[in-house]
C-alpha cells in the first residue's frame, strides 16, 4: 500500500463523463460569460491575528488522563512534533501572500487594512472577506494494510502523523445597511508518506511486511500554507462564479453542478469536493 501526503492530492479531478455531459448545459455558457466579462469585484481582505494550533496525541503520553485540563494542554504542547515549532507570523505571511497574489491573478481588486478608506467607496461589487479563524490540528491517523495469502489474511497497522489545516471565512457585501455574512469553510489534511507491502519470504517460509515512512516535517506545514493560500483564492473565485450562474439561469432552471475555473488551462469543470463548504449565514 502506498500513502503519499494528502497535500499532493488536492488538485481537482475532472470526471470526463460528467464533463462531456455537462459541456452543453446553460450554466457552463453562463460561467464563460462571467470569466470573459470585464467585471470588477472589490475585496477587502481581513487576515486572522493568529493561528490556533492543537496537538491531539494524548494517547502517546503516559498518565495523560490523570492530568487536569491545564496539565493536559501543557503536556500536549511540549510533546507536539509540529505545533510548537510553527511560527504564527511565518505561517500567516506564507498563506496570505499566496492567497492575495492568486486573488489578484484571478481579477479581484484586493484591499488590505491600510487601504480601508479607499475601499469604502460607492462601488456596487464590493465585499469584505474576513478570515475569521485559521486552525491546525496534529494527530495520529490509523492506517491498516491487509493482504490474503492462501487461507490467511494478514494485517499490519500503523499510526501516521496527520495535520488538518482548516479555515473559516466570513464574506459580506459592503456599503449595505443590513449586513449578512456568509460562512465559508475548508479543511485539508496532509499525512506521512507511506509505502509498504506484504510478501512471502521463501528463506524463512513466512509472510513478512516491508515498509518505509517518510514523516512530515515542519517545512511541509509551511508548504501546505502556501498551497492552500492559492487553492482558497480559487475556491473564492468559484464561489462568485457559481453565484453568478445561479442568478442568471433561465427561469425554472436550477444549478446542476458546481463549477471550477482552471485559469491555467482556461477550462470550466464540475467538482464535488474541491470547493468551499457553505456553512450558512449570520
Amino acid at each position: 500500500m502506498k500513502c503519499k501526503p494528502a497535500l499532493f492530492f488536492f488538485l481537482p479531478a475532472c470526471i470526463s463523463g460528467i464533463f462531456l455531459l455537462s459541456s452543453c448545459l446553460p450554466e457552463r455558457k453562463i460561467a464563460q460569460v462571467f470569466i470573459q466579462s470585464p467585471h470588477e469585484i472589490n475585496l477587502l481582505v481581513l487576515p486572522p491575528e493568529t493561528a490556533f494550533k492543537y496537538n491531539h496525541k494524548g494517547e502517546l503520553l503516559e498518565g495523560f488522563n490523570s492530568l487536569n485540563e491545564a496539565g493536559q494542554d501543557s503536556a500536549l504542547w511540549t510533546t507536539s512534533e509540529f505545533m510548537q515549532y510553527i511560527s504564527d507570523s511565518l505561517l500567516l505571511e506564507t498563506y496570505m501572500n499566496r492567497f492575495i497574489g492568486e486573488l489578484r491573478e484571478l481579477g479581484f481588486n484586493v484591499y488590505l487594512n491600510d487601504a480601508f478608506d479607499s475601499f469604502l467607496t460607492d462601488k456596487p461589487q464590493s465585499y469584505i472577506l474576513e478570515i475569521a479563524q485559521m486552525q491546525l490540528d496534529e494527530y495520529l491517523y490509523p492506517l491498516e494494510d491487509e493482504e490474503p495469502f492462501e487461507d490467511t489474511t494478514y494485517y499490519k497497522r500503523f499510526d501516521l502523523n496527520a495535520i488538518d489545516f482548516s479555515c473559516w471565512f466570513e464574506l459580506s457585501k459592503a456599503n449595505t445597511t443590513k449586513v449578512r455574512k456568509t460562512i465559508l469553510y475548508s479543511s485539508q489534511t496532509a499525512y506521512d508518506s507511506f509505502d509498504g507491502q506484504f510478501y512471502f519470504d521463501p528463506w524463512s517460509n513466512k509472510v513478512v511486511y516491508k515498509y518505509s515512512i517518510d514523516t512530515l516535517k515542519v517545512k511541509d506545514v509551511y508548504d501546505m500554507a502556501a498551497y492552500l493560500g492559492k487553492k482558497h483564492a480559487g475556491y473564492l473565485y468559484d464561489y462568485f462564479m457559481n453565484q453568478y450562474i445561479a442568478i442568471n439561469l433561465p427561469p425554472n432552471e436550477m444549478l446542476q453542478y458546481y463549477y471550477h475555473f482552471d485559469r491555467y488551462r482556461k477550462t470550466i469543470v464540475p467538482v464535488e469536493d474541491e470547493r468551499f463548504d457553505i456553512l450558512g449565514t449570520k
